[in-house]
């Protein structure tokens, strides 16, 4: 059951002063904190996404340092392959004129020795 309000009822008094300043100032306190607590969440995510964007960074750095590596490597091999088959037909080379230079030399030597 509700009172009734009574129609002749003297109005409420203005608060003083000092208990709007007060009553104000609490407000202000409250959104102070709001926001204080708004920022910390806010900086908090900024942090945890700055920790994924450095951790994806090391990730596709390894991986494309490991790319380049693999890709120096085959290089590598490549021009070892081509440095060891041009030793390879240098030494044909050297050893069919080393034939061919010991064939004469006997020839020589034959002729040499027999032509006394």
């Amino acid at each position: 059951m509700t009172l009734p309000i009574p129609r002749d009822a003297p109005p409420l008094a203005p608060l003083p002063l000092l208990e709007i300043i007060r009553r104000k100032e609490a407000e202000v306190k409250r959104r102070l904190a709001a926001e204080r607590e708004a920022a910390q969440v806010a900086l908090a995510e900024a942090e945890r996404q700055a920790r994924e964007m450095l951790t994806a960074a090391v990730t596709e750095g390894q991986r494309a340092g490991e790319i380049q590596r693999q890709a120096a490597h085959a290089e590598a091999e490549c021009e070892a392959a081509a440095i060891i088959a041009q030793a390879r037909a240098e030494a044909a080379l050297l050893s069919q004129r080393g034939g061919e230079q010991l064939a004469a030399a006997l020839a020589r030597t034959l002729q040499f020795i027999v032509g006394w």
